[in-house]
């Protein structure tokens, strides 16, 4: 134990410390800086002893331990645990070296994703030997057997495959710079159904649980999950699991939830895999857990185009997984309140949600604000809220505010004309959503577990800064909007204002039709058209922004949607002249983008196209070239822009085989913006640490597959050879309108074209096809 300065003064004979107090106390003065220098000394010792072990040791040393028993070093992943971790587990994992178990374990603690491994010899068509009886080894496939085609090519595939001789491992090949070829070649072969193929699958996705959300009512006796008013595919939430616990099953996966496994899963309450409190869904009506016996699943999409859900059997509530909707049966008294618990699926922590943020608002103390509300307790509604920021803020000058939205509730607001928020110079206003924890007749706010929703829109009136006689003064107003989805626009307007949009979601095309299409596509979801406003969008996802030239806009890790690349995601408010000073970093954009500046552009895609006629000169457009830098993106190749290092595609020639290739780019689908299987390997490599390119840069899926494809032969039995499958990969089916059939005359392109070549104008008629 160390001893501090008081300590070790007094060791000393009281003779010589009352001399020293008569001359000024020098000898105890030296003693403080003797007794700093011991407690180094005494630090330094403890560490050496504590870098025998890897459980405290320092992470300098990690690497030398690690050395000592033959550890290979891998990418270090955020959401993962560290090499320590790893190091201090390989002995266990030699131990079950060779056994699929330790495959999977390895996979999933060096990747931080859900992993399967499936040895694909036991699925292959044998002639059966007495020897080795497998009952359930068909040779063919039962046809009414529909879970089991819905499985086929997924790691639970019960089919049965005769041989396929080509091999599963990736095949070894000179490799062009830049790589044109798809993901998946990288990835695996073609060959799959062999004796010696292990087959790796990855989950890409992860389950977000929603706990004690209200319902959004449809109608009478119709409600959805999602707060938006569309159709969710609901997934499962995976049970915690320890290490080596068991082989992975399909509880254990975050997947979508399809009706018939829920159905068959209602028919065993006792043991429920999907519906009840411990399980991924639950109703509650009026505060009381509706019982799995009085629930059914039905396909509860329209009988028409608009018109009614299928009916329900009386007594029973009808759920539908797939999209996400609850009906009540006639006879059934509709509850004053339904709340929900679900989870819905998403690849990376942006646009709000139940993850965790407060790394984000560690500034944030609703104990030091001059104002502060919570809606629904100290205040009625937000309306009322902003009207009391606005009484107060015209009085005080400087004024910090919060108001804090209570967990995932639902609120229809209309925040313009009299009701808008008023932001004057030096003040400060705070809108997030939080959870709220009872604490002493008070409430502390944990920014966990929330995501509010609001439906309508926020109009922000900033206050001219006024210039004192010396030149300086008071700061810009500052808006911060954290945890928040917002089906509405935002509008700027007045003088200089500081704006965040931090972890939130700004729906594309302004609000969802029941189906999840974007009810006014194209329409700007942020309008700027105050002058000197600084806005940042970290973490987000937001449709069009439209920005005045004379301020800035700072997207970081987000998502700007169009809804088409051939519509406007970034301009000035007429949407036609230049926007704002654009600073971009690890974002996907997907339409055209005309802006003042670009100061920089890294890790980022610009999704954009021309469409048929278009006026801009490119899909991507700075006015002044002279200043700025683009690096490490993909654009279109005849973009007008600042000088570019290392971008996709480097001459017009391959810009066609370097085309990003998306999951889906329709929001509210799970694999959102996410890059698909057959994406170029130069854009899965593309970014300036070698991961992919675009908004998921941060997650680091290009990391992990590497450390899958370093550690995985390592613990595969002899002779054995293993391919990565990742899910999803590929879209299940390519959204596209058809395009209109009018007989004889000219079909306009539609006001947004969509991402296919269908924009241009067509001719149907008699012959037309000979033309």
């Amino acid at each position: 134990m160390s001893l501090n300065a008081e300590q070790l003064f007094a060791l000393l004979p009281s003779v010589y410390r009352n001399r020293d107090g008569d001359i000024g106390d020098p000898l105890q003065s030296l003693y403080a800086v003797l007794a700093q220098q011991l407690g180094i000394v005494e630090d330094n010792i403890q560490q050496l002893y504590d870098d025998q072990f890897i459980e405290t040791c320092a992470p300098w040393v990690i690497p030398y331990i690690g050395d000592l028993i033959g550890y290979n070093s891998i990418y270090e992943i955020a959401t993962t645990s560290d090499s320590r971790a790893e190091v201090a587990n390989t002995i266990g994992y030699r131990r079950r070296k060779g056994t699929l178990l330790a495959l999977e374990q390895v996979v999933a603690d060096v990747s931080g994703r859900t992993t399967v491994a499936v040895e694909e010899f036991r699925r292959l068509i044998t002639t059966e030997s007495m020897r080795l009886v497998r009952p359930r080894h068909d040779s063919t496939l039962t046809l009414r057997r529909t879970s089991a085609l819905d499985r086929l090519n997924t790691a639970f595939d019960p089919a049965s495959r005769t041989i396929d001789v080509r091999r599963i491992a990736p095949r070894l090949r000179i490799a062009p710079d830049p790589d044109p070829a798809p993901l998946d070649i990288s990835l695996h072969g073609p060959g799959r159904s062999n004796i010696p193929d292990i087959a790796i699958h990855l989950w890409r996705l992860k389950s977000r649980p929603v706990v004690n959300a209200p319902a959004f009512r449809v109608g009478a006796g119709r409600f959805m999950f999602s707060p938006l008013g569309a159709n969710l595919p609901l997934f499962s939430d995976p049970p915690a699991r320890a290490s080596f616990s068991g082989l992975t099953t399909r509880i254990d996966v975050p997947e979508p939830i399809d009706r018939i496994e829920f159905a068959r899963s209602l028919h065993h309450p006792h043991s429920p895999q999907f519906y009840g409190s411990a399980a991924s869904i639950l109703l509650i009506a009026d505060g009381v857990p509706i019982s799995a016996s009085q629930i059914v699943c039905a396909n509860l999409s329209e009988l028409t185009p608009g018109g009614p859900w299928c009916t329900v059997p009386a007594g029973r509530i009808a759920i539908d997984p797939e999209l996400g909707r609850i009906a009540f049966a006639r006879d059934l008294p509709l509850p004053q309140s339904l709340r929900l618990n679900y989870s819905f699926g998403s690849a990376a922590e942006i646009g709000g949600g139940p993850y965790d943020r407060s790394a984000s608002l560690t500034a944030l103390n609703p104990a030091q604000a001059s104002f502060f509300s919570l809606i629904g307790t100290t205040t009625p509604s937000l309306e009322s809220a902003v009207a009391e920021w606005n009484i107060l803020v015209a009085a005080t000058p400087n004024l910090t505010g919060i108001i804090v939205l209570p967990g995932f509730e639902q609120f229809a607001i209309d925040l313009t004309g009299l009701a808008a928020i008023q932001l004057p110079a030096g003040s400060n206003l705070t809108l997030v959503s939080g959870q709220p924890v009872p604490s002493g007749g008070l409430f502390d706010i944990i920014w966990n577990h929330s995501c509010a929703t609001l439906t309508g829109s926020i109009e922000i009136v900033a206050s001219a800064v006024p210039v004192q006689s010396t030149g300086e003064g008071p700061a810009a107003g500052q808006l911060l909007l954290s945890g928040l989805w917002l089906a509405g626009q935002i509008s700027v307007s007045g003088g200089t204002a500081t704006v965040q949009v931090l972890d939130s979601t700004l729906v594309p095309g302004l609000a969802l039709t029941p189906a999840a299409d974007p009810v006014s596509p194209g329409d700007p979801s942020i309008c700027v058209t105050a002058v000197e406003v600084s806005l940042t969008v970290l973490r987000s996802i937001t449709g069009p922004i439209a920005a005045d030239s004379g301020g800035s806009t700072r997207v970081c890790s987000s998502i700007v949607d169009a809804t088409s690349p051939c519509c406007v995601a970034y301009a000035a408010p007429d949407l036609a002249s230049a926007g704002a000073d654009l600073h971009i970093e690890d974002s996907t954009v997907v339409g055209k983008v005309h802006t003042r500046t670009i100061p920089l552009a890294s890790n980022t895609i610009f999704f954009a196209r021309r469409p048929y006629r278009d006026p801009w000169p490119a899909a991507v457009w700075a006015s002044r070239r002279q200043t700025g830098c683009v690096r490490f993106c993909w654009l279109p190749f005849d973009s007008i822009t600042p000088r570019r290092y290392l971008c996709l595609p480097p001459d017009a020639a391959s810009e066609a085989s370097l085309t990003p290739k998306f999951i889906s780019l329709r929001f509210g689908q799970p694999g959102y913006a996410l890059l698909s299987g057959d994406v170029p390997l130069a854009i899965w490599h593309g970014a300036d640490n070698g991961s992919q390119i675009g908004v998921y840069y941060q997650i680091q899926e290009t990391e992990a597959v590497r450390n899958v494809q370093l550690r995985a032969p390592e613990y595969l039995p002899v002779a054995l050879e293993s391919g990565i499958f990742l899910h999803p990969s590929h879209p299940l089916q390519r959204e596209g309108r058809l395009p209109s059939i009018v007989y004889g005359r000219l079909v306009p392109p539609p006001q947004c074209c969509d991402d296919t070549d269908n924009d241009r104008p067509a001719f149907y008629g008699i012959g037309t096809a000979l033309v």
